[in-house]
């Protein structure tokens, strides 16, 4: 059975998407995998973090996965594997996207960004026009959307 790609950007709202994408992943018995990305001179999705320099990449990586593992560990019955990539973050997750088995992909409205008059975030939607899959949006707000 193909995947079901869930691409987090590690805010305050990722548990939500997640839940979102697990759930859907039980009804259609498919695998999950939770992908994240590192974005080089960005930061790596937190909210609190900062430029990820040359030397910084093996331990925001390691970060990353420690994060997107404490979440796996959430759901023990869920058939979930854990990625993390580094680069742009649009660009990782249409190749990861388009690389492997997916079948949906899983992303959310806006994390990093927090603008609440947005109702898509610029990544969400590069991610739309571009993916060749369907793509589930769920909102970080559910109750303002």
């Amino acid at each position: 059975m193909s995947e079901i790609l869930i691409a987090v950007d590690l805010s305050s709202q990722s548990e939500t998407l997640i839940s979102t994408g697990v759930e859907l992943a039980r009804k259609m018995n498919a695998p999950v995998t939770l992908f994240s990305v590192v974005e080089i001179g960005i930061g790596i999705g937190l909210p609190e973090a900062g430029p990820v320099f040359t030397d910084d990449i093996p331990s925001r990586i390691s970060e990353v996965e420690g994060i997107l593992q404490q979440y796996k560990s959430r759901y023990p019955d869920a058939d979930i594997k854990v990625l993390v990539a580094t680069g742009n973050a649009k660009s990782e997750i249409l190749d990861q996207t388009h690389a492997g088995e997916t079948a949906m992909l899983v992303v959310g409205t806006h994390g990093r960004t927090g603008l609440n008059h947005m109702l898509v975030g610029s990544t969400a939607e590069y991610i739309i026009r571009h993916a060749r899959i369907p793509v589930l949006v769920v909102p970080y707000n559910q109750e303002e959307h």
